[in-house]
């Protein structure tokens, strides 16, 4: 694999708190960073993927509408099944 070098700066806090855990893992800081900027990536790549699959449905007219305030409640309830759109 291919890899390039990526400088950054960061709070002498997080520097101290990444070397604890680099230490913990027996790990070094660049192999957590690289883990942490995986995952970043991957996360974003699949929020940009909902997205455009969201509004790709949204385009469709493939979607119901459910109220913010019934989501609101459901989040907060006991509920296991989403609320059903209108």
């Amino acid at each position: 694999m291919n890899k390039v070098v990526v400088t950054t700066e960061i709070d002498v806090g997080l520097n101290e708190a990444l070397e604890e855990i680099a230490r913990f893992d027996n790990r070094s800081r660049a192999d957590l960073a690289d883990q942490a900027i995986r995952n970043l990536v991957e996360e974003r790549v699949a929020t940009r993927e909902l997205l455009h699959h969201g509004l790709g449905l949204i385009d469709a007219g493939n979607v119901k509408a459910v109220d913010s305030a019934v989501i609101h409640h459901w989040l907060f309830s006991d509920e296991d099944d989403f609320p059903q759109g209108r």
